[in-house]
């Protein structure tokens, strides 16, 4: 395994599911209704990431910025060893906040991995399922851009990749955010995966205006939030899914090709 790749994962797909959170437990939501904190956690050679959290929700942001606490990794392995629970970052910022970090934070990523880590009684909840299958498609959306960015097989991948867009999408389900408000203008959550000089990114919604003028699109589209869990968890495979029906492709061959290598590489990390 490439720590690297894990850490990046973990900082930027992991990390991330907690913004959607909220919007889809109560119990999650209740954990943050307290004046906004922010968190930023910083890997040397990774990323720099920030979480604001309060008023009920969780908001990430991209990039160092003013913070309450900060937390430092002075490499990759000690992220992966914290997320394992094995390990603590160097606070360097808001000592007087360290009970924030173990008391409301933790129980707060707790609930998160009670969501990501699913096992068949629960996922006989169809609440349950439903949760999961949302917050697994938007890691396993991020964590597909690390690989390719990353990971030395996703690298590879990466630079037989033209400039382009692959829209993750479920029909017929609305983006958290669109639940949590009651706006409908979105009925199909997606993810777009841009590719722009074989280096990968990953936008909220179906944008295809990423792709450039010159740019490729292609799209996997779930036919319903149950296929879209199956698929990514390792259920139900690609072809079958397509031979059901519960799986459609379309747009430019080669991104879908490349894209399904990296995914293929992603459950190795995710596991």
């Amino acid at each position: 395994m490439n720590q690297k790749t894990m850490a990046a994962i973990n900082m930027r797909a992991v990390l991330r599911a907690l913004s959607k959170l909220p919007t889809l437990d109560s119990t999650a939501a209740a954990l943050v209704q307290h004046a906004p904190i922010t968190v930023q956690f910083s890997a040397s050679g990774v990323a720099t990431v920030r979480l604001i959290l309060g008023n009920g929700k969780v908001q990430f942001f991209s990039g160092a910025g003013p913070a309450d606490m900060k937390l430092a990794f002075p490499a990759p392995v000690m992220v992966n060893k914290m997320f394992e629970g094995k390990g603590a970052p160097i606070p360097t910022k808001g000592l007087t906040k360290l009970k924030y970090l173990t008391g409301p934070f933790t129980e707060l990523t707790d609930r998160l991995s009670y969501f990501l880590r699913p096992t068949p009684e629960l996922l006989a909840d169809p609440e349950y399922a439903r949760i999961n299958s949302i917050l697994t498609l938007h890691v396993a959306a991020y964590a597909t851009a690390e690989v390719g960015n990353h990971d030395p097989k996703g690298i590879s991948v990466a630079k037989g990749m033209h400039n382009g867009v692959i829209v993750l999408g479920v029909e017929g389900a609305a983006l958290p955010e669109a639940e949590a408000t009651g706006d409908a203008a979105s009925s199909k959550l997606a993810l777009t995966l841009v590719v722009h000089d074989h280096h990968m990114r990953v936008v909220d919604g179906e944008n295809r205006k990423e792709a450039g003028p010159d740019g490729r699109f292609a799209h996997m589209t779930f036919a319903n939030l149950n296929a879209a869990g199956q698929v990514l968890r390792g259920e139900l495979a690609s072809y079958p899914a397509i031979g059901r029906e519960l799986l459609h492709l379309g747009g430019y061959i080669p991104l879908l090709d490349s894209v399904n290598k990296l995914l293929g590489v992603v459950p190795f990390y995710l596991s």
